[in-house]
């Protein structure tokens, strides 16, 4: 497949993009909380692959995908500042939710959501699309080590976040 890539063949594109088009999108939409935006990134997630398929060196077709994506969601987050993400309670495919102990959860990606992007970016590559530490690191281009300390740190500020609506959740007046 990569080689047809290089070659520009059409074809391959087409097929890279059936296979992962939808997990693409999925995970800009968990990174912007935009569904449009989104949806433009992807389209310009395949058109790099296109174009830059040529200067492929890696033989990992979907951790290099995914890093052209992360790039330009990192780009958007740089245009638009963005702070804060919506919260992403409609994510497609996506029903995990936190028990709070008190018959209330919350969703998964509120929280996810409300984490830096330099945390937000490798639990969201870890959490909801499975990649391995390995291959975050090399998407990222970080040590293994820091991956699986940012991954520490941003499930830990999930779980830290998850306490004020705890203790709102709980109190009546």
């Amino acid at each position: 497949m990569i080689e047809r890539l290089k070659k520009k063949d059409e074809a391959a594109l087409k097929e890279v993009m059936s296979m992962y088009k939808n997990q693409i999108h999925n995970y800009l939409y968990v990174m912007t909380g935009n569904s449009e935006l989104a949806e433009e990134l992807t389209q310009d997630t395949f058109v790099k692959v296109y174009f830059k398929a040529g200067s492929l060196k890696t033989v990992h077709l979907k951790a290099w995908i995914f890093k052209i994506a992360t790039n330009l969601a990192r780009s958007e987050f740089r245009k638009q500042k963005f702070k804060n993400l919506l919260p992403l309670a409609d994510v497609p495919d996506s029903n995990a939710v936190y028990e709070t102990g008190i018959g209330k959860t919350i969703e998964v990606e509120q929280l996810v959501s409300a984490l830096p992007e330099k945390l937000r970016i490798p639990v969201v590559m870890k959490e909801l699309n499975n990649f391995s530490f390995e291959e975050i690191a090399e998407i990222l281009k970080k040590p293994i080590g820091t991956v699986k300390s940012l991954v520490f740190r941003g499930r830990t500020q999930i779980k830290e976040n998850s306490q004020p609506v705890l203790q709102n959740g709980g109190t009546h007046g």
